[in-house]
C-alpha cells in the first residue's frame, strides 16, 4: 500500500524489509566514486622526482645541458714524483739512492693519480722511478761484473808480480827492471794531463759527462743549464796522484797502479739531493712545468757544485803496451779507469 510510512517491503527472497523512515531535512547520498583497478604489477614509489633545474648537476646520472664537471686541482705529488723520477735516473750508478728515489717516485705518482687524475708528470714520475730502479740493478750486476774480473785477473797473474811487492807497502815497491823505467814517464804523463788540466782533457772529459747524463737520465748537462767544460774543471780541481808501480813483461805488455785525490762525486750527489729535496717541499714544485723543472734542477745543480768541496782517494790500475820499442798507455784501458774515476757509465 502505498503513501504508508510503516508499510513492509519484500526482499529479494520474499523476505520483509523494514523501511527507513523519511526525513524531508536529510541530504541525499554522494555517488559512489569508482575505484580504479588495482596494478599489481606496478611498484609504487615512494620517493617524489625532483625537477632537473639547467646548470644544476641531474640528480639521475644524466648530464645537464649548462653542466660541465669542474676537473680535479692539481696534486703537488705529481710534481714530486717527476723529481724523483728524475733524481732516480740520475743517480741510479749510486745505487742505493737510485733504487730509493724511484720507489718514491713511483708511490708519489700512483697517489698524486687517485687524488687528481692521470697527467703528463704522474705519467713520467713512475716512467722515470722505473728506469731509475732498473739502472740501478744494473749497475749493481756491472759492479759485480767488475770485481769478479779482478779477482780473476789477479789471481791468474799472481806469478808475475815480484814478491817483493807483495812483501812491502805499495808506495816503497821497487822498480824491477829497466823496462820498468822506461814506462814510467809515460804513466806520468797521462796522469798529469788531468792533473793541470789539460784543454783537449778538459774537452774530452766534458763531452763524456755530458753524454753521460744524456744517457742515464733522458737529460744532458747543457739542457739542465749546466756548462760541461764548467762541471769537468770542477771534477778535476785539486786532482793530485802519486805511483804505486809500474810493471812491464816479456810479451810488450804491461800495468801501471796510482793513488788518486780528487772531488768526491757523491758528496755532490748527497748536496743535490739535500738541495732538490727542499724544492721539493716548496710549494714552487707544484706550479713549474717540465722546461721549468730542468731550469731549477740546473740551478740546483750548480749551487750544489758551488756547496760541495770534499775530496776523495781513489786507486787506479790500467794497462801499458810497447810499440816501435817505446812504451805507452793503453788507451781503451785509461779510457776505462777515467769513466771509472768521474762515474761516467
Amino acid at each position: 500500500m502505498s503513501g504508508n510510512i510503516n508499510e513492509v517491503s519484500a526482499g529479494p527472497e520474499g523476505s520483509p524489509q523494514p523501511q527507513q523512515p523519511h526525513d524531508a531535512d536529510a541530504q541525499p547520498p554522494a555517488p559512489a566514486v569508482p575505484q580504479q583497478a588495482a596494478q599489481p604489477y606496478r611498484a609504487q614509489s615512494p620517493y617524489v622526482r625532483q625537477p632537473v633545474v639547467p646548470g644544476q648537476p641531474n640528480p639521475y646520472g644524466r648530464p645537464v645541458p649548462g653542466y660541465y664537471p669542474q676537473p680535479a686541482a692539481p696534486s703537488g705529488k705529481a710534481t714530486a714524483a717527476l723529481v724523483c723520477g728524475i733524481l732516480a735516473i740520475l743517480f741510479s750508478a749510486s745505487l742505493l739512492p737510485g733504487i730509493i728515489l724511484g720507489i718514491v717516485a713511483i708511490v708519489l705518482a700512483s697517489k698524486a693519480v687517485k687524488e687528481s687524475g692521470k697527467n703528463g708528470k704522474t705519467t713520467g714520475g713512475k716512467v722515470c722511478g722505473i728506469v731509475g730502479i732498473v739502472f740501478s740493478v744494473l749497475a749493481f750486476l756491472m759492479y759485480l761484473m767488475i770485481g769478479f774480473g779482478a779477482i780473476m785477473y789477479a789471481a791468474s797473474n799472481a806469478d808475475s808480480i815480484s814478491s817483493s811487492y807483495l812483501d812491502t807497502p805499495r808506495s816503497s815497491a821497487p822498480m824491477t827492471s829497466e823496462g820498468d823505467q822506461k814506462a814510467e814517464p809515460a804513466v806520468q804523463a797521462e796522469l798529469d794531463k788531468l792533473k793541470n788540466k789539460d784543454t783537449a782533457v778538459v774537452q774530452a772529459l766534458a763531452e763524456k759527462l755530458d753524454k753521460g747524463f744524456k744517457d742515464s737520465s733522458n737529460y744532458s748537462l747543457t739542457e739542465l743549464g749546466v756548462d760541461p767544460a764548467s762541471f769537468a774543471q770542477w771534477m778535476l780541481a785539486d786532482f793530485t796522484y802519486q805511483l804505486d808501480g809500474v810493471y812491464t813483461y816479456d810479451d810488450g805488455t804491461g800495468s801501471a797502479y796510482a793513488d788518486v785525490t780528487m772531488r768526491d762525486p757523491y758528496a755532490l750527489a748527497t748536496a743535490f739531493m739535500e738541495e732538490a729535496q727542499a724544492f721539493v717541499d716548496s710549494p714552487e714544485a707544484s706550479t713549474l712545468d717540465e722546461a721549468a723543472m730542468k731550469v731549477k734542477l740546473g740551478e740546483l745543480y750548480q749551487a750544489a757544485m758551488n756547496k760541495s768541496t770534499a775530496m776523495t782517494d781513489n786507486y787506479v790500475s790500467f794497462d801499458l803496451v810497447q810499440k816501435d820499442g817505446a812504451w805507452a798507455v793503453d788507451q781503451d784501458s785509461w779510457a776505462s779507469e777515467v769513466d771509472y774515476l768521474f762515474g761516467i757509465y
